[in-house]
This record gives C-alpha cells, sequence and structure tokens, in this order.
C-alpha cells in the first residue's frame, strides 16, 4: 500500500523545518539472514501476557505481549526450519480480572501465520471518517476539533499540506489508551538542558544507547518570550521494518521535543520471536518522573507511522504557553490513530505541564530524531531490514499563535537549519549504527566492522586497528 502521508502539524504561523530521511540498514539479512514473519493468536482483548517457548520460561527468550483492541494477540516468529528450532510457543495471558489462561501455538502450523489485519470495527472503534470535499472550508478549530490535526500552510509547506491532505482523505479508527498496559522503556539519557552552543554547525558526540539527530540551531531566546524562536512541533514517519533474527535487544524508533516528551514505536527481539508495540511518554524534569502511555495496537513490518508531538492548549491548538504536551500516531496502512490531543479526552488526554514548566525560553530549544537502544544492558541493537525517518519542526516566534516564522530545509546537503549534533553510536556490540548526512538526508546505516577494523565511536566508522 501506498503511503497515505502523516500528521504533520503547524501553527497558525509557523516554519517547517523539513529535516530528514533516516536509513537503517540490515547487515544480517544481506547475509541471508532468517526473518521474523508476523504471526498471531485470539485471546481476550484485555489480555497481558508473556510469550516464550514452550517448556523454557528464560526471560532472554521471553517478550511481554498484549492482546490487541480487536482481541488478538500480534507478534513475529521464525518459522521451524531446522531440527533444533523452536517448534511450539506458549502464551500465559491474565485479564483484567487476573484471570489466568495459555495459549498453546504451533509454529509449523499456517493458521499461526495467517494474516490478522487490525479490525477495528471488531474492537467498536469510533472512525475519524475521511475528509472530503474543499479542506479550506473548514477552519482549523473545525479540523482540529475533528480530529484531522493542525492543516500545514499549502504555500510555506506544500509537501506536508499534501501529505497532511492524504492522511485526512482516509478514515481511522480511533485508538484508547490503556492504563494496564505497563513495562515501557524510559527513553531518555537524562535531564539535559538546553543544548550547548559550539562553533560548528554539525557536531558528533559519542552516546551509549542513544544514537540519532539532535536539531537546536533555529531556538533563540530572547529578552521577552513573546520574541523568542522556538521549536513548537516534531513530526517523523516511519515504514516498520522487517526483523532479522539476531540477539535478545529492544529499540525504539522515536521523535520528541525536549527530550521531555517522545512518541515512540517499540521493537522487542528474541532468537525465536519480536513484538512491536507504540508508546508515548512525557518527562518532568522538576520532579523525575516519567509518565507513559500505551494503547493496544501492534504495528506491522510494512506499516507507514507518523509520530508527532507538539505543545497545546487544553483543546489541543498549537501553543507553547499552553500549559499541555499533545501527541499523535497514525498508522495509515492500518486505519488506526491513536490521538492525544485534548486534555479533556476519554480516549487519551494530553499531558498537563505543571506551571514552573512554562516561561520564556524554557520550553521549544531543540528536537530530536532517535533509535534508542533499550536493552537491559545497552548492548546489542535489534537486526533491522532498511527503515527510512522522514522528520520535521515547527519554528514558531512567541506562544506559536501569533508573530512570524521562516521556512528553512535541508536541501542539497547544506543544512538550513544553522547546528545539529549526531549522536553516533558507542555501544560495545557486534554492529553499529553509522551516520551519514547525504544531500538532503540523514542515514543510519547498521554495520559490522571487518576482523582488520574496529569501530570509532568519535568518528562514527569502522576504522583500521
Amino acid at each position: 500500500m501506498e503511503s497515505f502521508g502523516y500528521f504533520r502539524r503547524s501553527a497558525v504561523i509557523c516554519a517547517v523545518i523539513v529535516l530528514l530521511t533516516l536509513t537503517v540498514s540490515n547487515a544480517a539479512e544481506s547475509a541471508g539472514g532468517v526473518q521474523f514473519e508476523d504471526a498471531s493468536v485470539d485471546a481476550a482483548a484485555d489480555s497481558n501476557c508473556v510469550l516464550h517457548p514452550e517448556g523454557n520460561l528464560d526471560p532472554n527468550e521471553s517478550l511481554h505481549v498484549y492482546a490487541d483492541a480487536d482481541g488478538v494477540v500480534r507478534f513475529l516468529a521464525v518459522r521451524p526450519t531446522l531440527p533444533n528450532s523452536v517448534q511450539r510457543l506458549m502464551l500465559d495471558c491474565s485479564d483484567s480480572n487476573q484471570r489466568a489462561r495459555t495459549y498453546a501455538i504451533d509454529l509449523g502450523s499456517e493458521a499461526t501465520f495467517k494474516p490478522r489485519p487490525f479490525d477495528g470495527a471488531r474492537a467498536h472503534l469510533a472512525i475519524r471518517p475521511a475528509l472530503t470535499g474543499d479542506p479550506n472550508r473548514l477552519t482549523a478549530d473545525e479540523l482540529l476539533a475533528a480530529g484531522y490535526g493542525l492543516r500545514p500552510d499549502p504555500a510555506k509547506d506544500p509537501d506536508g499540506y499534501q501529505e497532511w491532505l492524504a492522511a485526512a482523505r482516509v478514515p481511522t479508527y480511533k485508538l484508547r489508551s490503556d492504563p494496564t498496559l505497563a513495562g515501557f522503556p524510559i527513553t531518555r539519557l537524562a535531564d539535559i538542558g538546553p543544548t550547548e552552543d559550539p562553533a560548528e554547525s554539525i557536531t558528533k558526540k559519542p552516546s551509549v544507547g542513544w544514537t540519532g539527530v539532535v536539531l537546536y540551531g533555529s531556538f533563540q531566546k530572547k529578552s521577552t518570550a513573546a520574541e523568542t524562536v522556538s521549536y513548537g512541533a516534531s513530526t517523523a514517519t516511519v515504514v516498520v521494518p522487517k526483523l532479522t533474527k539476531g540477539p535478545t535487544a529492544a529499540a525504539t524508533i522515536w521523535n520528541g521535543l525536549d527530550n521531555v516528551f517522545q512518541a515512540l514505536i517499540d521493537v522487542n527481539t528474541t532468537p525465536t520471536i519480536a513484538y512491536f508495540g507504540i508508546h508515548h511518554q512525557s518527562f518532568d524534569k522538576h520532579f523525575g518522573h516519567t509518565d507513559t502511555a500505551g494503547t493496544r495496537f501492534t504495528p506491522r513490518t510494512g506499516d507507514h507511522i507518523s509520530m508527532e508531538e507538539w505543545y497545546c492548549d487544553a483543546k489541543g491548538h498549537a501553543n507553547l504557553n499552553g500549559g499541555y504536551e499533545c501527541t499523535n500516531m497514525v498508522d495509515s496502512t492500518q486505519h488506526a490513530q491513536w490521538e492525544c490531543d485534548k486534555a479533556t479526552s476519554s480516549d487519551c488526554p494530553s499531558y498537563k505541564l505543571y506551571a514552573a514548566d512554562l516561561g520564556n525560553g524554557k520550553l521549544g530549544w531543540q528536537t530530536e530524531f532517535i533509535i534508542e537502544d533499550d536493552s537491559k544492558h545497552a548492548g546489542e541493537w535489534p537486526i533491522f531490514s532498511p527503515v527510512t525517518m522522514h522528520g520535521s519542526a515547527d519554528v514558531i516566534v512567541g506562544n506559536g499563535t501569533k508573530g512570524f516564522g521562516r521556512f528553512v530545509s535541508v536541501n542539497y546537503g547544506s543544512l538550513s537549519d544553522p547546528k545539529l549534533i549526531l549522536y553516533t553510536d558507542n555501544n560495545h556490540s557486534t554492529t553499529h549504527l553509522h551516520i551519514t548526512l547525504p544531500s538532503g538526508a540523514v542515514k543510519w546505516v547498521q554495520i559490522t566492522c571487518s576482523s582488520k577494523d574496529t569501530w570509532s565511536a568519535s568518528s562514527g566508522n569502522c576504522v583500521p586497528k
């Protein structure tokens, strides 16, 4: 299925930084590694489960998985093609009433690998209808209230407008948050605060577990909040990758604002099974805790997913000083949307900021596009097939409801945004993520150094020993 585009938001007067294309290649796959395949089993829709090989409760061989809202547990597995392959899995579940049930899964059965697309009608989810007619007949507030997001300016951001329009013209099922879901990784380095300002436009910094691009050059703190230039929203789109059999590992693919709140795609693998998920999180730097939320929906390999975060008011309008954080995730392939942009929403409320979070220059000083290692010991990466992440950020003056903006982009290898940081891979692992900046894009390529080379985190590349 072609990409339906994604929900990129633009404040009434804002500028969009069309930022990234991120690609991760898969060394094991190119060498003919065994790929995981989509698998599933029926279960109660409120089930929280542990999936593991039959007779093997080793945590390194097990994964926490959840039934989707339509009553199907979806995961990935390796078919048993060798004599010593795992033939059967066990799914140990507990529902909301703490009733336990175990399901046996035969990996030799074609029924296990039968396609089971998410069925929003079976889950009794509300539908956001496809937008019809002239999209300009509706005001920005009317579009937001109906679940179509903030309409990009077709003159300032024509590509974003067309992608927004394509997504708006597709009906989506409206997912709900589920407070019983737990165990999401806390995806952040620390409360790092505003980035120091080196002279270079591109700065490389070795990082354990946190690799990717941070954009910060457009932020300008002025004497008044009305004059300060900030990042008001951040958006990325990802095609969910194929996974190849490899180590027990976990990672998240995410974008966010200020290393404070993010929307994330979860990736978890063992040598036999794997699992995708989505969640979002917000970190309160004043009290040192992280709020996370998840929804009963499992992305599939090949799905087109958009992720966005923006500072908002209680009604979801873009507003740096509105006191809330909004997120929206859309799987346009499976027609599912997780909209968390209203303070009073029963499906997924926006996150309320503390008063101490607000003030001149306290928000909107950077935006991130990251793949993070969430393995227990920040060790091996899951083995990915190529992944492309397109990203953008809205640059606003003042609170984002008035003022002026400018349009900047990455073009022909020249960075229009003044400064960014490449967090290079400093993991002690077999494979590494090599980050480059080709024309108009940023790439991550997963590589394994030869026996004659060694990995250099400072350069982000294999170098001779």
